[in-house]
Formats: C-alpha cells, structure tokens, sequence
C-alpha cells in the first residue's frame, strides 16, 4: 500500500533520553504503517522500547531529558513531529487515543469520572455540560459499566481495576479517534477481568472502525487481537509479518524465544511440573550500544559475523526481520 495513503506511517523514529551514564537510546530507527481498521501489535519484553514508541508518536516525550532525534510520524500524511504544540492537541484524545497502563495514574483522582468523560467531549467537539454529560452516560454504558447513570458520579477510587480500565476505554473512544494506542491495557487486571477488556476492546473497535496499535508483552493477546506483529528489542524492530507468520513460523531468533517462553497446556518435566524456557542473559543496555546484532550476546546461534550492522530485510511478501542467518 503507497505511504500516501497510509492511515498512520512512523518512518526511521529515533528517541533519547540524556542521563549521567549516557544517552539512552530508547527507540532506534523504528518504522512500521497502520491501515485504516487495522489492529498491529507491538510485542518485546520490557526496555525494548514498546511504549516510547507510542509516547513519541503522540510527542508525549517530555524534553529533557527525552529528545526525538530523528524520524517522521505521518498522519493521513501529515507529519507530526513537524506540527505545533496547538496542533497537536487538537489531534491528541480526538484523532488518536491513548489507553495507558494505569488507569489510577492516568485518570484524575479530583475529578468524577463523568466531568473527566464530558471535558474531553467539550474541548474537542464543543458540547455543553450537558451535551457532554449525556454522552459520557452513553459512553459508560456501550463500556458495560452498570447504572451508568449514578456512575457517572463516581470518582476513580470508587471504582474497581476493571472499571477503571472502561473508563479509560470511554475516554479513549468518546470523540471516534481514527486511531487507539492501547499500552499494555490489561497488565494490572486479573486474567478473568482481562479476558472481559479484550472482548470488550474488539466488540468497540468493530463498532468505531478504529484502527488500533496494541502494545503488550502478552503474545495471547496479540494472537486474539492483531492481523499483524512487530517485534522489538533493544529498541529496534527485529521482525515483522502477519501474525500467522509470527506465531507459525517465527524467524528471528528473537521472536523464536519469545515464543518457547510461553507457558503450553501439557509442557511438564518428569516431575510434573511446568517447565518455562527461559530466555537466557539481560536485555541488552541501550547507553553505547555497539554495532551489530544487540541480541547476539543471548543468540544461540550467534557467530562472528553477527558483530556487524544488520538491516531490516525482506524476507518475503510483507515480511522483514533483522538477522544475518535467515534474511
């Protein structure tokens, strides 16, 4: 699909952050494109750069010490990163959404969750109050949240994980954003309760059409959710392709670890026990990092020639990974 019509396309994005030790090289050269409707997730453990990604596409990067250095995030065309601090909160909550983390740090704790849902809906659609309010009842209900009508009364600390969580959801959703980043949008729920966000997520995207970038460490989710996969580490994207691709015949070896680490009905040692494939090593430092493969020291198929620059390729239609021994 040309770029020029691509919903969302983010092209060699670079951010650092400035610290005593260095500069942390939170997102090294990342590029990937979003349609219009389509789910991708974005998948790496912890420190790869997952949610930095998403903060520097909404240039939610507070400077300093965080700088994005190089790159372009396109927006129906429009480069983001090249637009004012007005323009962007004009797209920011309207255009495209963010579902954070933590619901209890993102929502306001003086504020009841139906003044927050309204705010929103007065800044960018210029509602009333009132207008507003209707709407957040609207909104809390299509979110599944019992007598709507008194909850929008509530403050946050009223609420339980998973309610909270909705909240955020409505809010995400209540001016029809083209796009929703959901960062890791079930880490802190229990699995029932996760299992109910996710339905619910996929239930709301086919009603809004939003196209959705899905950032989790939970490759569950991504199988339930996304059409396509991007795999990051160190900061960088190591592979690329359909999530077919990814889970059938993952090629990275990177994303083969990944995989053997998650926990599988039947996977018992001969005491009985579940057994979990760990990936051995730490994540790789992002101050000073060398040339060549940033996974090499944790690749059990690593060689010599692993030390050098490794690009991105092609390795078939729509597929792209970052390593010498498959490309």
């Amino acid at each position: 699909m040309p770029e020029a019509i691509k919903l969302l396309q983010v092209s060699g994005l670079r951010t650092e952050f400035r610290t005593p030790a260095g500069a942390v090289q939170a997102v090294r050269g990342v590029s990937f494109g979003l349609d219009p409707g389509e789910t991708v997730g974005i998948v790496g453990e912890s420190g790869s750069g997952k949610s930095v990604t998403a903060l520097t596409i909404l240039r939610l990067i507070k400077s300093p010490p965080g700088r994005i250095s190089a790159g372009s995030v396109k927006f129906r065309g429009i480069d983001l990163l090249a637009q004012d601090d007005a323009y962007m909160r004009s797209i920011r909550g309207n255009r495209i959404s963010m579902i954070f983390q933590e619901p209890m740090t993102s929502l306001n704790p003086l504020m009841t969750v139906g003044d927050q849902l309204a705010e929103v809906m007065q800044w960018h659609q210029n509602l009333s109050r009132r207008e507003g309010m209707n709407r957040a009842i609207e909104l809390l209900r299509k979110v599944q949240i019992p007598s709507p009508e008194k909850r929008v009364r509530d403050y946050p600390h009223h609420m339980s994980g998973g309610m909270r969580q909705r909240v955020m959801i409505a809010i995400a959703l209540a001016c029809d954003p083209a796009i929703l980043i959901a960062d890791e949008p079930t880490t802190a729920l229990d699995v029932t309760i996760q299992s109910q966000i996710m339905d619910l997520m996929l239930g709301l995207k086919d009603e809004f059409g939003s196209a959705v970038l899905m950032i989790t460490h939970d490759l569950g989710v991504i199988a339930e959710m996304a059409q396509r996969v991007i795999v990051m580490y160190a900061g960088q994207v190591v592979e690329a392709g359909s999530v077919y691709e990814i889970f059938d015949e993952p090629l990275h070896p990177y994303t083969q670890a990944l995989l053997r680490s998650v926990p599988k009905l039947g996977s018992r040692t001969e005491k009985g026990r579940h057994r979990l494939q760990e990936i051995p090593g730490l994540v790789a430092s992002l101050i000073n990092i060398p040339d060549g493969c940033a996974f090499r020291e944790r690749c059990r198929f690593a060689g010599p020639e692993c030390n050098g620059a490794i690009e991105l390729q092609a390795a078939g239609d729509g597929r792209m990974v970052r390593c010498i021994k498959v490309a």
